[in-house]
């Protein structure tokens, strides 16, 4: 009788042929291990051949359309946006955007001066208070 190492190498067609010829001493495990040899070896095996094959297109298939959505994506994102004809215009553009960062950077430096001055002024009225 066959090991499973042994049996789990062979082809569908021994597999049946081994299946089909019913002269086969049964052993002393007798036809129902030979079955379950067979069953564990088709397991191992990982299934019919057309299966795998499907898998593997479909595998295959994906990874085309995911490559090709990629590159559409980067070269739509390569054209440039937003552009001006008039240099002045474009100009006064950069120095809006520059007047809006500066005066954003500017009320957040406030923010944090007004809170500094609010924490020291609480220090202070606590260091009062245990001194006192």
């Amino acid at each position: 009788m066959k090991d499973i190492e042994t049996v789990s190498k062979l082809t569908s067609e021994e597999l049946e042929a081994i299946f089909d010829n019913t002269s086969l001493p049964a052993g002393k495990a007798g036809a129902g291990e030979l079955l379950a040899k067979l069953e564990i070896a088709e397991e191992t095996k990982g299934g019919s051949g057309r299966k795998i094959y499907t898998s593997w297109i479909s595998g295959i298939a994906a990874s085309l359309v995911l490559m090709l959505g990629i590159g559409l994506a980067l070269q739509q994102s390569r054209a440039p946006k937003d552009t001006f004809d008039d240099p002045a215009l474009a100009y006064a553009q950069v120095q809006e955007v520059f007047h809006q960062i500066s005066s954003g950077v500017q009320h957040s430096k406030d923010a944090v001066a007004e809170s500094g001055q609010l924490i020291s002024s609480k220090m202070e009225e606590t260091i009062n208070k245990v001194t006192k």
